[in-house]
């Protein structure tokens, strides 16, 4: 998987520790492993709404060429 932001790099390296934090430890309480699940479907969602967006973004027509007129602008 190629990561091309520092927001996806982030949101992906926090998934995989707290993946890697259930799997690795089968003493933590009912409640501790529903909380490290609500945190790793959240993360999932993060990372996935943000490509959704971001390939919206990146197929639209033009997307990055009015961004570019706005920023010489300034």
């Amino acid at each position: 998987m190629v990561l091309s932001s520092e927001y996806e790099y982030a949101v992906s390296k926090t998934l995989a520790e707290k993946v890697q934090k259930l799997q690795n430890n089968t003493n933590l309480s009912k409640s501790d492993t529903d909380f490290l699940k609500m945190e790793i479907e959240t993360l999932e969602s993060l990372y996935d709404n943000y490509n959704y967006g971001m390939n919206y973004f990146r197929r639209a027509q033009g997307g990055r060429d009015g961004l570019r007129e706005v920023h010489e602008k300034l």
